[in-house]
């Protein structure tokens, strides 16, 4: 009973019923929309290239890289969680 008045009954003659496909439509439908698989993403790593005059050694603070530059010119690629802060280290350029 609520709000004082009798509770209505429910009428079961009415409800309707979806038909339910056979097993082999079932299969063949969930096999169509299956999507395919896809190829992981490959993101290169950023390299950078030391334009000082000697040698440099750069150890990360966030992932405690360390990264030797033995000459000018030379290039390494660099962690990509470690791009943003590599690339305020002076003389070092990144290579695009």
């Amino acid at each position: 009973m609520c709000c004082s008045r009798p509770r209505q009954s429910i009428n079961t003659s009415h409800r309707l019923a979806r038909p339910v496909p056979p097993a082999s439509a079932r299969l063949s439908a969930s096999a169509q929309t299956a999507p395919a698989p896809r190829a992981p993403l490959t993101i290169a790593a950023p390299v950078f290239e030391y334009v000082g005059a000697t040698a440099l050694t750069v150890v990360s603070p966030l992932t405690r890289k360390t990264y030797r530059f033995e000459k000018p010119g030379a290039r390494i690629e660099v962690d990509m969680r470690d791009r943003s802060w590599i690339a305020f280290v002076p003389n070092l350029a990144p290579v695009a």
